[in-house]
């Protein structure tokens, strides 16, 4: 499994979820593979919204006051889709940041070793 909540998968005692963050851990062989998971999703998210941005909003399908409103309200609806929805694109980004400086993070560790390693063996 490639990652997974800490803490026994991010339910409580009574197996219900607990509210608040929920710690992920990926395993460092996996960081990049998850990474680029979610850079494709919100890749596919964000073009999606900006191709289909109005179409997603509708239009009055007839020029009658039950047709605009329905238009409207189903409008109203759409922004507020689309705002949360780019909202998630905002926490994908944030997650691939975080993903991203784990795996820098990982690599100097690693580095770090390996020239630890090689002063003990003296090489």
């Amino acid at each position: 499994m490639p990652f997974m909540a800490s803490g026994g998968g991010g339910a409580g005692e009574t197996g219900a979820p607990t509210s608040g963050p929920v710690t992920m851990q990926v395993e460092p062989g996996r960081i990049l593979v998850l990474k680029a998971r979610y850079e494709a999703v919100r890749d596919t998210v964000q073009d999606f919204v900006d191709s289909q941005r109005e179409n997603l909003r509708g239009r009055s399908v007839a020029d009658d006051d039950v047709s605009r409103d329905a238009a409207n309200t189903f409008a109203e609806n759409a922004t507020t889709a689309i705002d949360v929805t780019r909202k998630f694109i905002d926490q994908l980004g944030l997650s691939i940041d975080q993903l991203d400086q784990a795996a820098k993070t990982y690599n100097l560790v690693e580095d770090v070793n390996t020239a630890t390693m090689r002063q003990d063996r003296g090489l």
